[in-house]
């Protein structure tokens, strides 16, 4: 069924990397290649980054823990947002999907010479 959606569990386990079931797949490839694709990936990586958020429970200054979650939050993303695209195509591939297929559709940015 095209309209299958994941659960919040399965897509909990998504985010973390995990695969779906092939019943799944369009969904997916919705989610990876949609208008909001990067926005999507952001999100994912901020839902990894939760448990950070544990660090508040630390007995440290106001200072310290603000400064550790700081560096955890900026140096997820901009690991995650360095490797977006591989990120992407690998999700794709894990799916059945063929990135140099899938990502090349008539009408896209990649096909304009100008």
């Amino acid at each position: 069924m095209a309209g299958d959606r994941p659960g919040v569990l399965r897509w909990l386990f998504y985010a973390y990397g995990g695969g779906l079931p092939a019943r799944f797949a369009p969904w997916v490839l919705r989610d990876l290649t949609g208008r909001w694709w990067l926005l999507r990936h952001v999100l994912r990586t901020f839902v990894q980054c939760l448990p950070t958020f544990a660090l508040l429970f630390f007995p440290a200054s106001a200072s310290t823990l603000f400064l550790m979650m700081f560096i955890v939050l900026f140096g997820a993303m901009f690991m995650s947002l360095s490797y977006a695209e591989e990120s992407r195509k690998h999700r794709l591939y894990k799916h059945g999907y063929l990135p140099e297929l899938v990502l090349r559709r008539p009408g896209s940015r990649e096909d304009d010479d100008g």
